[in-house]
């Protein structure tokens, strides 16, 4: 039995669902992430799209074999610039192909412009429960040099409906290491940021991604960014600070209160099995007794002709080698606070034993040590005892 087939664990059966949105009002001079500009000049086919993210949903899931979906996560781009009937579609095929768990958690990242009142208001009435808000800064100024489409007002704004309507269920999502940024500039925002109530925050440190508008500002030295040491204190401060107003870490970049954690997140660290569906979006998958590595094709317009034609956009799909997912799953997982934990280590034995049992009497035997797969066929390359 190779070791591929073992590192499913717990999510043989079970698995998540990523969908991408793949448009922006405007780009941000830092992102590298598969974004398009729509605007009055560029309009969005959000009937052709959600038909597509439809179609592909559909096909992945029974490519994948996943029965049960315990989270979905819409990101972009800036998926609150979608239509709620969008998402809804999107959950109610989930339902159909597969089980949506009662308790499923669906995140939705939004933009405070794109996300008025009684817009969340829909998002939560067509199956949302939880929402990520990119902040991202409380200065003005940074904003505008970031182009984000938003104010900080229009932030403070969003946050007080997200309260209301996504009691302990919201995010925001912050960036520091700034240009010109300070550790007591800084401080002052985080301090902003707590006293939003939210039960979760992500940091996130500024990277300079090449081929976007901030690594040509930086090349050219038309900013400069904090040293590395001032960054480091950055980080230092806010694990100190989020600690006193409850929120602990539990990942690199993101902070909690207990219960609050991103369940789709954690089962990305953990290993899960997920299907991506939309422009550029990724997925793994245990596929006949392997696990798969795929990826769609980037452009919108091209994704959706793949979808129409194939039932799906994929623009390649390859077989994981055994050590490439044991260290992916170890990677991963050494992100979280708790690292690579025994109940990893116990489900991927427990796993063993469950597709042992499954074979026939001809591959295994039981000795004193326990359940054996005994025999010398190429199936049975490991033994449990």
């Amino acid at each position: 039995m190779k070791l591929g087939r073992i590192l499913c664990y717990k999510w043989t059966e079970k698995g998540t669902v990523y969908v991408h949105w793949p448009y922006c009002s405007q780009l941000c001079t830092y992102c590298n992430f598969n974004k398009y500009i729509s605007n009055h000049r560029s309009s969005v086919d959000h009937t052709g799209m959600t038909k597509c993210l439809v179609k592909e949903l559909t096909s992945l899931i029974k490519l994948s074999g996943i029965g049960t979906v315990t989270s979905v996560y819409f990101g972009g781009g800036t998926p609150s610039l979608a239509k709620p009937e969008t998402i809804q579609a999107v959950l109610n095929t989930i339902r159909e192909q597969a089980c949506l768990t009662e308790n499923a958690e669906v995140t939705l990242e939004a933009n405070p412009t794109s996300a008025q009142t009684e817009k969340l208001r829909t998002f939560k009435t067509a199956g949302v429960t939880r929402l990520s808000v990119g902040v991202q800064s409380f200065l003005d100024e940074d904003l505008k040099l970031m182009n984000r489409d938003h104010s900080v007002a229009e932030s403070e704004h969003c946050l007080k409906v997200a309260q209301k309507l996504f009691p302990d269920r919201f995010n925001i999502d912050v960036i520091f290491g700034r240009p010109h940024q300070t550790l007591s500039s800084w401080v002052k925002e985080l301090r902003k940021a707590i006293g939003v109530g939210s039960k979760h925050v992500s940091l996130y440190q500024l990277t300079v991604e090449r081929g976007t508008p901030l690594a040509r500002a930086v090349n050219r030295n038309e900013v400069v960014l904090p040293p590395s040491d001032a960054v480091a204190e950055m980080y230092e401060a806010s694990i100190e600070m989020l600690n006193e107003g409850g929120l602990k870490r539990y990942e690199i970049s993101n902070f909690s209160a207990a219960g609050c954690e991103s369940q789709h997140n954690l089962a990305y660290w953990k290993g899960s099995n997920y299907v991506g569906i939309g422009p550029g979006a990724h997925s793994r998958f245990l596929h006949s007794g392997e696990f798969v590595a795929s990826v769609n094709t980037l452009e919108p317009n091209a994704w959706m002709n793949k979808v129409k034609a194939n039932g799906h956009g994929l623009q390649r799909m390859r077989h994981m080698e055994n050590r490439e997912r044991l260290e992916e799953v170890v990677a991963m997982s050494m992100r979280t606070v708790e690292g690579v934990t025994n109940e990893v280590c116990s489900t991927i034995y427990l796993q063993l034993v469950s597709t042992a049992h499954s074979l026939t009497s001809t591959h295994t035997h039981r000795s004193g040590r326990g359940l054996s797969l005994g025999c010398h066929c190429n199936t049975c390359s490991l033994t449990t005892g």
